[in-house]
């Protein structure tokens, strides 16, 4: 039997921000921990994909593969937010990492994997971010 729900919003019933979903084997999670808080697409040259921003304030072009990322709503304290990124270009010869440098500044970093020269305009990478807002 299947069934439809069409809401406009969701808040949770005995706390607003607590909505809580079965999961595989009876497992749970709280709605709101499983949700992206930001996500971003930024060009190697610092410049941000406005579409595909949600909770971003700025992007600022460091060296060659280095990208500041901040953020509007920080979250709650540093380390508590879970970052992923992933790199798009022709010679899937480069590696990502993303540190938090507080609760609302974020280092982008990517990393070339051969010996040839990494330019900014050989790339662009998207970040989602998870974790508790503030």
């Amino acid at each position: 039997m299947s069934s439809e729900l069409v809401v406009d919003k969701l808040t949770g019933r005995g706390t607003s921000g607590v909505i809580t979903v079965t999961l595989e084997n009876s497992e749970s999670q709280i709605l709101q921990q499983g949700l992206a808080k930001v996500t971003a697409n930024i060009k190697g040259d610092g410049t941000s994909n406005a579409d595909a921003a949600l909770n971003v304030s700025g992007v600022v072009d460091g060296s060659a593969g280095i990208n500041t990322l901040t953020i509007s709503n920080p979250f709650s304290a540093i380390k508590s937010a879970v970052p992923h990124m992933t790199n798009h270009d022709s010679g899937y010869n480069r590696g990502t990492a993303v540190d938090d440098a507080s609760t609302s500044v974020f280092i982008l970093r990517i990393f070339q994997s051969n010996s040839g020269s990494l330019l900014d305009a050989d790339t662009d990478h998207s970040v989602t971010i998870h974790g508790d807002l503030a």
